[in-house]
């Protein structure tokens, strides 16, 4: 019976063989180990961000979060006014063709 880590060794080993090699230089994809340190890091700061805060006081952002959601209100809106009038004229050209 095969251990725990020559268990890993082997999926590993299948995995870096049967990998697209067109994604090699891509950066954290080759290994699986930076990876894997990067969410050890995350873990070892959310479990210490609470007590490095203790002391401090939460800021008042609350002007600002409503003027930033407004303005992703503003941009939601314009981006769905481009995405339809886009739309239409493409339709429209489609139509056009369609009907010469």
């Amino acid at each position: 019976m095969a251990s725990t880590w020559q268990k890993t060794q082997d999926f590993y080993n299948w995995a870096l063989e049967n990998g697209d090699p067109r994604t090699d230089p891509w950066l954290l994809v080759y290994s699986p180990f930076p990876v894997t340190l990067l969410f050890t890091l995350y873990l070892f700061f959310v479990a210490l961000g609470p007590r490095l805060m203790q002391k401090w006081e939460p800021l008042r952002l609350k002007g600002l979060l409503v003027a930033y959601n407004l303005a992703l209100v503003a941009l939601s809106a314009y981006m769905f006014y481009e995405v339809r009038r886009m739309g239409r004229l493409h339709l429209r050209k489609h139509l056009e063709e369609d009907l010469k």
